[in-house]
């Protein structure tokens, strides 16, 4: 598939590509408690930095409904992608072993 790794790109790369031009435009980092939380979101949990400012900006900070299910959103995509490289990681283990053996 010609397509898989832009895919793979916009999806790792996507969510701190949009961080960044919001702190370049707005001021994005006001969402949280001080620009360390907001830098650590930067770069460990993009997904949840960018739910969590929709939440901020558009419902006041009140997690609920909706807006809970999409901060939950946030943090599994963010979850799955360091589980998802781990698992991945495990594999490719296992084919190298059979492979010597």
């Amino acid at each position: 598939m010609p397509g898989c790794c832009l895919v793979l790109a916009l999806v790792v790369f996507g969510p701190r590509v949009v961080l960044f031009f919001g702190w370049l435009f707005a001021d994005w980092y006001t969402a949280f408690e001080s620009r360390l939380v907001a830098l650590l979101g930067f770069l460990l949990l993009p997904w949840t930095s960018l739910a969590w400012m929709y939440v901020f900006f558009r419902h006041g900070g009140e997690i609920t409904g909706g807006y809970a299910v999409l901060l939950g959103a946030g943090v599994l995509l963010d979850l799955s992608a360091y589980g998802g490289s781990r698992k991945g990681r495990e594999r490719y283990d296992d084919w190298q072993r059979e492979r010597r053996a």
